[in-house]
């Protein structure tokens, strides 16, 4: 078992459940929602829009190459 992971995986979950104890009261300012119902109805017409965002993502951050990824995950558990 990773104990450095669990722990990390632990502290994220409390971090997450600290923001979600504090409630939020938000005002709408309609200004801003027109803007974002703008923004997003912008998208309606193209049909395979998560393929869109999809590939953007992998545009503006690849995917790790397997070599990659092994040598960061034995530098997080410490063998490098």
């Amino acid at each position: 078992m990773n104990f450095r992971k669990r722990q990390k995986s632990a502290e994220v979950i409390e971090e997450i459940k600290k923001w979600q104890s504090k409630p939020f009261n938000f005002t709408k300012v309609d200004v801003i929602h027109d803007y974002i119902q703008d923004c997003l109805n912008k998208f309606n017409s193209i049909p395979d829009v998560s393929d869109l965002f999809w590939n953007l993502s992998l545009e503006r951050e690849p995917r790790e190459r397997e070599d990659e990824k092994m040598a960061r995950l034995l530098q997080e558990t410490g063998f490098l």
